[in-house]
């Protein structure tokens, strides 16, 4: 691919990605101030295969670090102005969480893309390459960044609906001593008394029909249900073992707190 040195120019705002770029010591480098940017030179040591894929690697390394420390954070401050400097961070967050999810394949497209480009070229000004070789990189964050904005203002409801709930439960006389929960294979719920009576509020026909009439899902009837009892202990049964009745799990935790126990089937 290329036997020669290669030349990049970044400016001093993306100093602590540099940084973390010349702390890599696979490649021989020399760096310099020049105002108010630095250039750096990835030595050329040989021009054996492995040699070279290292080059494209770090400058993939070095511009994937700045998309997640710095453009993300700017296009996030661009768009959401009217968000406080804490919703800001907690966007960037969820924002770094997808981008990072995503990695593995942004990887890959930007590190064909550098290839592709310095078997011609040996220099490289990276925020001039961003900003005009790597626009479908910025179409995409930018994706990203709406899912983090929507990720995070529905996360926020739900939990301002939990801590309602919670609330709720802390405020009501509890009128169960002991609710078992059986979660079945077939998505089902059963509830159990103590003394394993079952209680069949939940399957009773003339529910299930309000359920229909109310576009409500089961999940939203077995939570109507629990506050309704509000049982003193909570021991569920999950049989069927899967996202689904795990994240059923989580939110029953996280209204009834410590009052929750899950008991395994062998």
């Amino acid at each position: 691919m290329t036997s020669k040195d290669i030349y990049l120019s970044l400016t001093k705002q993306d100093e602590v990605s540099v940084k973390k770029l010349l702390t890599n010591r696979k490649l021989e480098k020399e760096y310099t101030y020049i105002n108010d940017y630095i250039e750096i030179v990835l030595k050329h040591n040989d021009n054996d295969k492995m040699h070279n894929e290292e080059i494209v690697e770090e400058i993939v390394d070095l511009i994937i670090d700045i998309m997640e420390n710095k453009l993300l954070r700017k296009f996030i401050i661009k768009k959401y102005t009217a968000e406080s400097s804490e919703e800001i961070q907690k966007i960037y967050m969820c924002a770094l969480n997808l981008f990072k999810e995503r990695e593995s394949f942004i990887k890959k497209s930007l590190y064909e893309k550098i290839y592709d480009y310095i078997r011609n070229e040996d220099y490289i000004n990276i925020e001039g390459f961003v900003k005009f070789r790597m626009k479908e990189f910025n179409n995409y964050l930018n994706t990203i960044v709406d899912l983090a904005w929507e990720e995070y203002f529905i996360k926020k409801d739900q939990d301002e609906f939990i801590n309602v709930l919670k609330y709720f439960v802390e405020i009501q006389q509890e009128k169960l001593e002991l609710l078992r929960i059986h979660i079945k294979e077939d998505n089902l719920f059963i509830l159990y008394d103590k003394d394993g009576n079952e209680i069949d509020s939940i399957n009773d026909e003339e529910m299930m029909d309000m359920l229909i009439e109310e576009n409500l899902n089961y999940e939203d009837f077995l939570m109507s249900n629990l506050l309704t009892l509000c049982p003193s202990k909570i021991e569920i049964i999950d049989s069927l073992n899967n996202n689904s009745s795990k994240e059923i799990i989580e939110i029953i935790k996280s209204i009834f707190g410590d009052k929750v126990s899950c008991i395994k089937i062998n």
